[in-house]
């Protein structure tokens, strides 16, 4: 039986780490034309090298919808009131990088490793979100490929964090996505990676 191309999983894309990249707001998302079985070509704005636990990646969107009824009581349509999409996903990195995500870089300071101590980071934790950034999502199932892209998206919360000899330290946190210039706040874009010869 041949393999079924359409039936993929979500597996990283990437060679140890950095299979989600964040650049500055504003910075270009990939097209479809950036998208073969070889690579995913990307702005180099983009960066991120951090763990993902074995969870993965969760994308949830969200629509809530208005009924109308007519005289009877009965229902007759519904219409679209708002739509939401979050992704979410936990890093089990702890390192200025994952810590930017998830507090914001401008409450994140890293200082280099001297003859007196190692590398540090100081994370300030306070009344305030992260700021907006692009984010793309990488995945790869041999050559296909499954690429999400948030144009403005923001961490909008950080889960309980478990400190404990058994477990890595976990960084969940959850990426709101609001619309762009278009009105669309996700983009997922497939390459199934059979090409014509």
């Amino acid at each position: 039986m041949p393999k079924n191309t359409d039936v993929r999983v979500g597996a990283p894309d990437q060679k140890v780490t950095g299979a989600i990249k964040h650049a500055p707001l504003g910075t270009a998302i990939p097209t479809l034309a950036d998208i073969t079985k070889a690579a995913v070509t990307l702005n180099q704005a983009f960066e991120g090298d951090e763990y993902v636990s074995q969870d993965g990646l969760t994308l949830a969107p969200s629509m809530s919808t208005t009924e109308i009824k007519d005289w009877s009581g009965s229902t007759v349509r519904k219409v679209l009131e708002s739509f939401d999409g979050t992704l979410s996903w936990t890093m089990i990195s702890t390192n200025e990088g994952a810590l930017s995500i998830a507090f914001g870089t401008d409450h994140v300071t890293a200082v280099a490793a001297s003859t007196a101590h190692g590398a540090q980071v100081r994370a300030a934790l306070g009344a305030y979100l992260p700021e907006e950034q692009t984010w793309v999502f990488l995945m790869k199932d041999g050559d296909a490929r499954i690429v999400i892209a948030v144009p403005d998206g923001q961490i909008t919360e950080v889960g309980e964090v478990t400190f404990a000899s058994n477990a890595a330290v976990g960084w969940q946190v959850t990426l709101s996505c609001y619309p762009d210039t278009d009105g669309n706040c996700i983009y997922i874009m497939t390459d199934d990676g059979v090409t014509t010869a």
